[in-house]
């Protein structure tokens, strides 16, 4: 249960059981054929520049990929901090089929209330989190991460979907487009609906990191465009066409990444 001061979460620890992890959760294919941990994990430690030195805290930290991912890559200590009881068990299997779980470290704890030390980390990272929080839960989230970081660290955030992708281009090609009120007013899907309950744009991802007291901030659109929603093949082929067009990019980017500053 969460501490008192806590809210309870929009979203229980209770729905990402072990099927979520398994089925529905991103790259679940490759955890469960091999508890791989390359893919955006590999990137973000490479990022981050994790060594010797390094104290990584991954906020969220699901099936444990980014911490073992540090703990590979040489990091001194690598932390995760997540609420569902089933992803903790899962992230000591990764853990354990590489070799490091000796020297894991996951607590489960809300995100809005880590159990660990002020200025502990050097880097902080919140992957595929921000879309499963409200705003008022991200703030707070957002406020421990900058706790949790030692004066000058980083925060790294990876957050999918870019809101704008669905509720301004997917609105927009549907109303214009030969047969278009046919399609879903809304095209997420039902486990989008139940979890996505903070997304976000650029714009609003900005705004967030900068009102809970970040400096150097800066978030850009992905690289991954994915058009799949769109029930009209032609209309998919249009919109692959606008991603070629970086001014589009806020309108044609699935994803966005962010980087932020604990101030000095």
């Amino acid at each position: 249960m969460p501490p008192a001061k806590l809210t309870p979460p929009r979203v229980p620890a209770s729905a990402y059981d072990e099927e979520y992890f398994r089925e529905a959760c991103g790259d679940a294919v490759a955890w469960d054929e091999r508890r791989a941990v390359d893919g955006i994990y590999a990137w973000v430690v490479q990022t981050l520049g994790v060594g010797p030195e390094t104290t990584l805290v991954d906020l969220g930290s699901g099936r444990g990929e980014l911490v073992v991912a540090a703990l590979l890559a040489g990091a001194r200590q690598a932390i995760g901090v997540e609420y569902s009881p089933d992803a903790i068990r899962l992230a000591h299997d990764t853990a354990t089929a590489h070799g490091v779980a000796e020297r894991v470290e996951f607590h489960q704890a809300d995100v809005r209330d880590v159990p660990l030390a002020d200025a502990l980390a050097d880097h902080a990272t919140m992957l595929d989190v921000v879309e499963h929080l409200t705003g008022p839960e991200l703030a707070q989230a957002l406020v421990e991460a900058r706790r949790v970081l030692r004066p000058g660290g980083t925060l790294l955030v990876h957050t999918m979907p870019n809101r704008l992708v669905y509720d301004r281009t997917y609105r927009a090609v549907r109303a214009l487009w030969p047969r278009g009120r046919r399609w879903p007013l809304d095209p997420r899907k039902p486990i989008e609906h139940q979890m996505h309950v903070g997304e976000l744009s650029a714009r609003e991802l900005r705004a967030a990191l900068t009102a809970a007291g970040f400096d150097d901030v800066q978030v850009r659109h992905g690289d991954l465009h994915w058009f799949g929603f769109v029930p009209s093949a032609k209309a998919r082929r249009l919109l692959a066409w606008a991603d070629r067009l970086r001014p589009l990019h806020p309108l044609t980017r699935g994803n966005l990444l962010a980087t932020a500053r604990r101030p000095t």
